[in-house]
């Protein structure tokens, strides 16, 4: 880890597209997209998701075919499908185009109370650098290697892990946290509106579930799996960064049994954990930038 020293803030100009963006009911970020020069269309951004997603009744509306009978076997959060791909020439949101697109044409039944269309996944995520400002509520698309040059004063550098998962030719991606003790990899998800951790990862900390009163569910984008338990960790502390109160929830959830040390400790933290702050996904240098408060520094380290 290592505290920025150059700018203090993100350079707006700089940026190819800077979109205004809202949370969903379900807590995803949702930006609006044109397909084909025909919408705009709410989509989530789901770095959790290695390709892109377009939901049935948006893909009938639109009356879109596919050329061939491509289909991919694709792994949601709880569980896995195989689904056609679709090919769409134009993906255009603000002024960036992403030409002759190949998604996933998926069910949106666990993702309706949410009201979006699809999801932007790291295929088209990273081909920029991605900047979100909590404060004016934008989503930046940097060229990567405008950011992959800069570093940023006051902002934590969380390095992050590619790693490919299962046959697919995007990676997502990881990095390590601690909680009281417990070394956790963890995956960056902003698709995933709460932090989630699997038993492992639960019992191995030793925190004290708080037990829920009612059904609770958690929404994949095949299928919902009931949420079993809760934890508030007081401290979760990532590189130099101390983090306060998280909260997470317990799942059994298949895409654990995909990922990397799937049997040992494993979280997914997404806008549950990020959402109150600023930050930047330089995929180039495979690092998280997050605009930290001093008090989340942690000094003790040489």
């Amino acid at each position: 880890m290592a505290l920025c020293a150059c700018a203090g803030t993100i350079d707006q100009d700089g940026a190819l597209a800077v979109v205004p963006y809202r949370v969903a009911g379900d807590g995803r970020i949702v930006v609006e997209v044109l397909l084909n020069d025909q919408g705009p269309f709410p989509f989530a951004l789901d770095t959790g998701s290695s390709i892109s997603v377009i939901f049935d009744d948006l893909r009938d509306e639109l009356h879109f075919e596919s050329t061939a009978e491509v289909w991919a076997t694709i792994q949601g959060l709880v569980s896995s499908g195989r689904f056609r791909i679709l090919n769409i020439d134009r993906v255009q949101i603000d002024g960036e185009t992403w030409v002759d697109a190949r998604v996933a044409l998926m069910p949106g039944d666990t993702f309706s109370e949410a009201n979006i269309d699809g999801l932007l996944g790291i295929d088209f995520l990273r081909q920029y650098a991605v900047g979100f400002s909590k404060k004016n509520r934008v989503v930046r698309l940097y060229p990567p290697d405008l950011v992959s040059k800069r570093s940023y004063r006051g902002w934590a550098s969380i390095p992050l892990d590619p790693v490919n998962v299962g046959t697919s030719a995007m990676p997502l991606y990881f990095f390590t946290i601690t909680i009281g003790g417990q070394d956790v990899s963890a995956m960056l998800d902003l698709g995933a509106a709460l932090n989630i951790m699997n038993w492992p990862a639960a019992r191995s900390i030793g925190l004290e579930p708080v037990r829920l009163t009612e059904d609770e569910m958690l929404a994949g984008a095949v299928e919902s799996t009931p949420i079993v338990a809760r934890y508030n960790a007081k401290e979760v502390r990532t590189a130099r960064v101390r983090w306060h109160n998280e909260k997470f929830s317990v799942a059994d959830t298949g895409i654990f049994a995909v990922l990397p040390g799937g049997d040992g400790p494993l979280a997914i933290l997404g806008l549950g954990f990020l959402g109150q702050r600023d930050f930047v996904i330089d995929f180039v240098r495979n690092r998280l930038l997050v605009n930290v408060a001093m008090d989340e520094l942690d000094n003790s380290y040489e």
